[in-house]
């Protein structure tokens, strides 16, 4: 069945995109923060470069999250515009027979 994405809600598009964004920076940020903790005290200089990694776990996820809410809402926003003159993206979808599972005979 060849379906079409007509319009994407900017506020559920941008939402999600901004929580996986910001779950992707977190789990780089946190292993570079380790390391630099682990290297702190072979550095001349104290624990200034460990603090501000230290900062930097929690700021960048914030500033990831709210940056890329920004531009999916926009981006959402220029989507449903470009949508309504060109149709949206094609999409062929299968339909699947639905089959009986321990989870769906207690519904």
């Amino acid at each position: 069945m060849e379906t079409s994405v007509k319009r994407l809600s900017p506020h559920s598009f941008a939402l999600h995109t901004a929580l996986v964004f910001a779950i992707i920076a977190l789990l780089f940020i946190l292993p570079m923060t380790l390391f630099m903790n682990a290297m702190t005290p072979n550095m001349p200089d104290g624990s200034m470069p460990a603090a501000m990694f230290g900062v930097m776990t929690f700021v960048m996820p914030v500033m990831y999250f709210v940056f890329t809410y920004i531009f999916g809402f926009l981006g959402a926003l220029i989507y449903n515009l470009i949508a309504k003159k060109t149709g949206g993206i094609r999409c062929q979808l299968e339909m699947l027979p639905v089959t009986r599972t321990d989870a769906t005979e207690e519904i």
